[in-house]
């Protein structure tokens, strides 16, 4: 039955009928069972034939006997004898009669006594043979003295015809009176009844059908087994395995230790399977490939969208900034020194009292204001400037310890405590020395203003493959919620209170390290402080040469 496919009836017969298991079974047995009825039919005529010549030899032998016999009795003029052992010859089972007639056809003895005296009928079936021609033969072939008719019941009958010859003891002796040149003195006629061979040649022929139909029974019964082991089997399981394969198995192997036509059918179909494995296998290599990299390239495109859009909001803000910088720092500049000059005019014109120190309170916080103001103002120019990377070799150890100087005083009033590794063994690279410090320095300062309870600063190079270094700047402090880590290197941004900036600090860091083909993470939780990691190539120009070759290359493959 075919898997997965239940049927019943006449879906299932049908099925059955259409196998070429059932039909090789059919077109053996319908072989076997003609060749086996040619067979029955060519003994059957055999047997008889062969029958029919044995009962015909003896039916001619017995009439040799009788001529011999009578022509003996004849010539002692025994009479009585001739007519007893004629009709001891009648009486025999099977013998229908036995009679002597002349050659004008008229029975001289006869083991019938109504028969003698009575003329048989020369046209007859039983005389045609020696009367049908013009006129009489003078001898009777040997192969023709014997006819086989049917009796009036229907039965049927031997003839066996023997002449009675004129020899020379017949006219020579002295109780005859037959002329030298008569041949023939009369024609002996013994008729058997075939009703017994008839009988037993169909009990035969019966028996010889029954054998036939068993042997082809059982014939039929062995071609069942020899098909259904030799090709209904094997072609089930090569069936199953094409079902399975075309339903998407493709590791279904078939089974067969053969050396025939099925056996290398089974084993080229298990090649195709592995071949068919093996080309899935590769096409699903190549689909996933191609998936990573449209995962790869879509994040490359977002990556550069974003960096479009940043590039695009930066030169807009940066336009932006430059204006405001110009038109701010002049009135500035202008109230910052004027509060410092109505401070001292007031230290030397205004008495000691608590209005002289309301004052000049109110002095000093107009000049510290105007210095935030100054230093927005300042980080407003740095960014709008935006200015390309001066590149040239120098050491990236000295330019931490420098960084590190210049927010020395930062760091010791908020009681914070530094880590320093620097573990590069050789620390040449090719960079901007006061951009880089600037960006060291602002990472230095907003770690320092995350942590105002104290805390610990680590700094730490490290080399990255020979081609780039490492640059980590940790702190202990509050940390970076997540949704913020996504922007804190856009313009403006900031998670400081507004006392404190503008959030133009790591945008500032992001530009530097990106001319320096260069790129920055920052790993955060809050409540557990945040790592900034700066990658510098050791030489930004073979870096952006090696980025526009890879870039090509992906043109290319694709």
């Amino acid at each position: 039955m075919h898997e997965g496919i239940p049927m019943t009836g006449t879906p299932r017969l049908r099925f059955i009928t259409s196998t070429l298991s059932f039909r090789l079974f059919l077109v053996l047995s319908i072989s076997i069972l003609l060749l086996f009825s040619v067979y029955v039919a060519v003994c059957r005529r055999f047997q008889s034939s062969t029958l029919e010549q044995q009962i015909t030899l003896e039916a001619y032998r017995s009439s040799d006997f009788l001529v011999q016999s009578l022509t003996a009795s004849m010539l002692r003029d025994d009479r009585r004898h001739t007519y007893e052992l004629m009709r001891l010859i009648g009486a025999e089972p099977g013998v229908e009669g036995v009679r002597i007639y002349n050659k004008q056809g008229t029975i001289r003895f006869s083991n019938d006594a109504a028969e003698i005296g009575t003329t048989v009928n020369l046209q007859a079936e039983a005389c045609y043979g020696c009367h049908g021609a013009a006129e009489p033969l003078a001898a009777v072939p040997t192969s023709e003295r014997s006819r086989i008719y049917r009796n009036a019941e229907g039965d049927r009958v031997l003839g066996m015809i023997n002449a009675i010859r004129n020899e020379e003891s017949c006219w020579t002796a002295q109780c005859h009176a037959h002329s030298a040149d008569l041949s023939i003195l009369g024609v002996l006629d013994v008729q058997m009844s075939m009703a017994g061979l008839d009988a037993t040649v169909a009990r035969s022929r019966t028996q010889a059908l029954l054998v036939a139909v068993a042997i082809v029974i059982l014939s039929m019964a062995i071609v069942a087994v020899i098909v259904f082991r030799a090709v209904h089997v094997p072609a089930a399981r090569l069936r199953r395995g094409t079902d399975r394969l075309s339903g998407g198995d493709l590791d279904v192997v078939i089974d067969m230790q053969r050396s025939d036509e099925l056996g290398h059918l089974a084993q080229s179909f298990n090649r195709m399977a592995r071949s068919l494995k093996e080309a899935d296998a590769e096409l699903r290599s190549w689909s996933q490939t191609l998936e990573d990299r449209v995962r790869q390239k879509t994040v490359e495109l977002e990556q550069m969208s974003q960096q479009m859009i940043q590039v695009e909001r930066t030169a807009s803000l940066g336009r932006m900034a430059a204006t405001v910088a110009h038109e701010l720092n002049n009135p500035l500049s202008g109230i910052l020194t004027y509060s410092k000059l109505i401070a001292k005019r007031v230290g030397r014109t205004v008495p000691d009292g608590p209005e002289r120190a309301q004052i000049l309170e109110n002095l000093d916080l107009i000049r510290s204001e105007s210095q935030r103001c100054g230093s927005i103002v300042r980080d407003l120019l740095t960014y709008a400037r935006g200015r390309s990377a001066e590149l040239a070799p120098a050491h990236l150890h000295p330019i931490v310890e420098q960084a590190l100087k210049l927010v020395a005083h930062h760091i010791e009033l908020q009681e914070i405590g530094t880590e320093v590794r620097l573990e590069l063994s050789d620390d040449a690279i090719v960079c901007d020395r006061e951009q880089l410090v600037q960006a060291l320095i602002a990472l230095l300062i907003n770690a320092v203003e995350a942590m105002p309870d104290g805390g610990t600063l680590s700094v730490h190079t490290a080399a990255e493959n020979g081609d780039a270094v490492l640059l980590r700047v940790s702190d202990t402090g509050i940390g970076i919620p997540e949704e913020a880590q996504e922007h804190i290197f856009d313009p403006f941004y900031s998670t400081k209170n507004e006392a404190k900036g503008v959030g133009l600090g790591l945008a500032v860091v992001y530009g530097i390290v990106q001319r320096h083909e260069g790129d920055i993470r920052v790993d955060s939780r809050p409540g557990q402080g945040a790592r900034f990691t700066i990658r510098l190539p050791r030489d930004p120009a073979d870096a952006a040469r090696a980025r526009s070759h890879h870039h090509r290359e992906q043109g290319l493959d694709e």
